[in-house]
């Protein structure tokens, strides 16, 4: 017992040491200010190469609908409107502009993988024909597996409702496992796939559990301070979504980064995480 206890004071010292080493909220508030600049051209090139396929056109409204599970209350249906405005133009761009997009999602990408890296300890970084290979596949092939996989757990729930007759309240018992399942899928393909290094599946699904258990639980408590504590909504009116949706993705990517440290750490303890 005692063994036990000295073993996880040790990782929680690591794990303090390798947050503070990489200034998490430096790192989340850049991060977030990238997030804010690429957005939109991000999901612009992977919903436009998602929709030229007409196999993933449902796939495309399912990864829509999860990334409005990812934004604020009230502001998701805003953000969506005009992600789906803002892709349906960017048939109109031509030559300089459309590269100028591509670029600024590939420098969200980019970022991403850096500071994820950097948590890591990665001092030799993927060679350049590598990290075009990944930055491609998560610009393309991304958004499509994300969609499809919703799509069939939505498929399954459809499937559960004809058959049992669920009413609303049994709806939302099931509902709730589906989300920290799908959020611990996505983060554990993050922690598993980002880093330059070799991680063990078991230890990058630790990771993603425990960051998909933050981020529902930050939701709730999030959604409920906005809606019980309406202080931005006072203070900005109707420019309210803006710093709170500022302050979420913040918090967020907090949630992100001390995720991908704990993965870290646990595949440090463990003597794991060789370079690819």
């Amino acid at each position: 017992m005692f063994a036990r206890l000295m073993a996880f004071v040790s990782f929680i010292s690591r794990l303090r040491r390798r947050l503070t080493g990489v200034e998490v909220g430096r790192t989340a508030a850049s991060l977030a200010f990238t997030t804010l600049l690429g957005l939109v051209p991000l999901f612009t090139v992977a919903f436009a190469y998602v929709s030229r396929f007409p196999l993933f056109a449902r796939s495309q409204d399912a990864f829509e609908a999860f990334l409005l599970r990812f934004f604020l209350p009230g502001s998701g249906a805003v953000v969506r409107h005009y992600l789906t405005e803002f892709v349906a133009k960017s048939g109109e761009l031509k030559g300089v502009s459309t590269l100028f997009v591509v670029i600024t999602a590939v420098l969200l990408v980019w970022q991403v993988d850096r500071e994820i890296n950097t948590i890591w300890g990665t001092r030799e970084p993927r060679s350049f024909a590598r990290r075009i290979f990944v930055y491609a596949l998560a610009l393309t092939a991304g958004p499509a597996l994300i969609g499809a996989g919703i799509y069939f757990i939505d498929w399954l729930i459809e499937q559960s409702i004809a058959a049992t007759s669920l009413d609303a309240q049994a709806l939302t018992l099931l509902v709730q496992p589906v989300a920290l399942i799908v959020d611990t899928a996505v983060f554990t393909l993050i922690y598993a796939f980002v880093p330059a290094r070799s991680v063990p599946f078991k230890l990058a699904l630790v990771g993603g559990l425990l960051a998909a258990i933050a981020f529902e639980a930050a939701k709730h408590g999030f959604r409920f301070y906005i809606t019980q504590v309406p202080t931005y909504q006072v203070i900005y009116g109707a420019l309210a979504t803006l710093p709170l949706f500022l302050i979420w993705i913040y918090l967020s990517w907090v949630i992100v980064l001390v995720g991908a440290a704990i993965t870290a750490t646990l595949a440090e303890r463990h003597g794991r995480g060789r370079r690819r």
